[in-house]
């Protein structure tokens, strides 16, 4: 079997599984109980959460932890555009669903939205952002590395443009960026980033908001006051233990990780000879994810063709691939119809070998 689809989702790591299960076993209480095992596990919680913060140098924030990153995401943005009657919002035309569906649902509500457009590279473009903003933003949303073609958006640029502007916040999906590439920018100058464990080698079920003490966020559940009451309910701290490991690892293995699947990314463009795709990311994006297209033939007939020779990869987005319709981030760069319903999305690992990427390569040019 070889799999191509790392950034859908990620084998666990068998470090963090061990810890997840030593975790489960031996702190399975409560932690919001009064008892001697409830406050074991609360300490552990504690730790695990500051240990987190640590790793990611965050010296203002707090972490919520989410059953994923859609909820995170929707939690971040509600739970703090709800403090607000109205207002201006901007984002992207190409962020990820769980934000883009979010935001439709603001605009519906009172919000003007501006949809930022991208270049050919998949970047924003930064003069229009510039220009719409003025003091009746509230929320600038913009994915660091977008996970259909892995094009890497100038947060820093954004973050030095917005501090003329103190009511506006900033919130960053940083799923596909983190612990893949080196940020360019502080991650304490992001007011709310939004993570999944499940994309970093660790288990699903688990995402996390990462949002700065000073922002003061909206509860939109009601239970126990575990979490602040922001997110109530039962911990699973095993699942957050495993978070903090999958994050430290993912970190220290950072550099040497993307030094090798930079290798991987050139070597597949440099021996990909077939006329007939188009690549569609830029050579100067993540260089985990890689996307193209063959004009007239569908993505989904290619990701089946692929499936019977035992090699996985995908048409985009795992949230949203069996709606079958043009893929907008595709779209969004390229203004083609066609080049949109015949995308498909190859996404590396350092756990991808160079004889798999040749496989790929040899029927990619046969086709």
């Amino acid at each position: 079997m070889i799999y191509l689809d790392y950034a859908a989702t990620t084998p666990i790591r068998k470090e963090v599984l061990d810890l997840y299960i030593k975790t489960q076993n031996n702190f399975f209480a409560n932690t919001t109980s009064l008892h001697k095992l409830g406050q074991e596990s609360n300490f552990m919680f504690e730790k695990a959460k500051e240990e987190l913060l640590e790793v990611l140098k965050l010296k203002n924030h707090d972490a919520i932890y989410t059953s994923n990153a859609t909820e995170a995401n929707n939690l971040g943005i509600f739970g703090f555009i709800n403090k607000h009657q109205n207002g201006k919002i901007i984002t992207t035309k190409i962020e990820h669903p769980s934000v883009m569906e979010a935001i439709k649902e603001a605009e519906r509500q009172s919000f003007e939205v501006v949809y930022l457009n991208v270049d050919k590279n998949g970047i924003i473009d930064l003069e229009q952002f510039n220009n719409e903003m003025d003091n009746t933003v509230v929320l600038v949303s913009i994915m660091w590395v977008n996970n259909i073609v892995g094009s890497i958006q100038p947060i820093e640029k954004v973050i030095e443009i917005m501090k003329f502007y103190k009511k506006a916040k900033l919130h960053v999906d940083i799923v596909q960026g983190l612990g893949k590439i080196l940020p360019l920018f502080d991650f304490n100058d992001v007011d709310l980033m939004s993570f999944s464990t499940h994309k970093i080698y660790g288990p699903k079920g688990m995402g996390c908001l990462l949002y700065n003490n000073k922002i003061d966020l909206e509860k939109r559940l009601f239970g126990s006051l575990s979490q602040k009451g922001i997110k109530p309910g039962t911990i699973d701290l095993a699942l957050v233990v495993a978070t903090t490991k999958a994050v430290k690892i993912c970190i220290e293995e950072l550099e040497e990780n993307l030094k090798f699947v930079k290798k991987l990314n050139n070597h597949f463009r440099e021996h990909l000879t077939n006329d007939k795709i188009i690549v569609i990311s830029s050579i100067i994006a993540s260089p985990y994810i890689i996307n193209m297209s063959i004009p007239n033939v569908y993505g989904e007939t290619i990701v089946h063709m692929f499936e019977n020779e035992n090699i996985y990869i995908s048409t985009g987005s795992a949230c949203s691939s069996k709606l079958r319709k043009i893929e907008k981030t595709i779209y969004a760069i390229t203004k083609d119809e066609e080049l949109s319903k015949a995308s498909i999305r190859i996404s590396f690992s350092h756990l991808t070998s160079i004889e798999e990427v040749n496989k790929v390569i040899l029927l990619l040019n046969s086709l």
